[in-house]
């Protein structure tokens, strides 16, 4: 399992205000199941990551689910993308008083980590 630094970039796939919106989230650790679909064998990206609380303007944007490439870096600076322009992530924000969840759902067909 790998530890994962505070640092979000989510490159959303159709036109929104921003073409990268960049996240500060506690560390956290992530590691995708492999699962036995109808399809095939499929890695489960799914994620809720606590972050610092972001402007109204972005909570709207990601008020619902929106398609988008999440890209994340370890504590070492090596960098994963979540989903991918034919299979993108469906990402949503929560907000809560003093942070916001992530909410990342994913199906990939290879591991997000290799």
């Amino acid at each position: 399992m790998n530890e994962f630094s505070i640092h979000i970039n989510v490159y959303p796939i159709a036109r929104m205000l921003h073409t990268v919106y960049k996240f500060e989230a506690d560390f956290f650790d992530y590691d995708p199941t492999p699962e036995d679909s109808s399809a095939g064998k499929c890695y489960n990206c799914d994620k809720d990551i606590y972050i610092s609380l972001p402007t109204s303007s972005v909570l709207k944007d990601f008020s619902s689910p929106k398609y988008a490439i999440i890209e994340i870096s370890t504590t070492n600076g090596k960098k994963y993308k979540i989903g991918s322009n034919q299979i993108p992530a469906l990402v949503s924000l929560t907000p809560h008083l003093n942070t916001a969840t992530l909410h990342v759902k994913c199906k990939m067909l290879h591991s997000p980590l290799i």
